[in-house]
């Protein structure tokens, strides 16, 4: 494998960068008793589990 290099952002690109995002369900979860059904491990295991099977879709 080889090795990771880091490089800044293009300037052009810099304006449309989210930047470090955190998800927070607090607030739909106060006003609408929302929460999520499946765990982060999960969701993200199923989403890999899909993406392998499909792969052939999106390459």
């Amino acid at each position: 494998m080889a090795p990771t290099t880091l490089s800044p952002s293009p300037a052009e690109r810099k304006r449309i960068d989210i930047g470090d995002f955190y998800g927070d369900y607090r607030k739909i979860r106060s006003k609408l008793g929302w929460r999520p059904k499946i765990s982060l491990p999960d969701g993200l295991a199923t989403t890999l589990a899909y993406y392998q099977q499909h792969l052939a879709e999106y390459v």
